[in-house]
């Protein structure tokens, strides 16, 4: 079954809080939202994301443990390798 236009985020994005799902993501202001959002299938090391992020949203990658709401941030671009690592 292909899912075309699949929002794809690293497993270590995503956090899991008795049974619900949230990523961090960061706003036009530099701020940290945490953001509840449904997962489909897992591929390879990726969650797809079927609800609760749009399209070019900037997700929190790293220090995600660290990041709380309304903190400001500096994002800084993430490179996955071919596996999505």
């Amino acid at each position: 079954d292909v899912q075309h236009d699949a929002l794809l985020v690293p497993q270590r994005a995503v956090s899991e809080l008795q049974g619900s799902y949230q990523v961090a993501v960061v706003d036009y202001e530099n701020k940290v939202a945490i953001r509840p959002v449904t997962v489909g299938a897992q591929v390879d090391s990726r969650w797809v994301i079927s609800d609760g992020l749009n399209p070019g949203a900037l997700v929190v990658v790293e220090g995600t443990q660290k990041v709380r709401p309304g903190m400001h941030v500096n994002p800084k671009p993430f490179t996955a390798n071919a596996t999505g690592r």
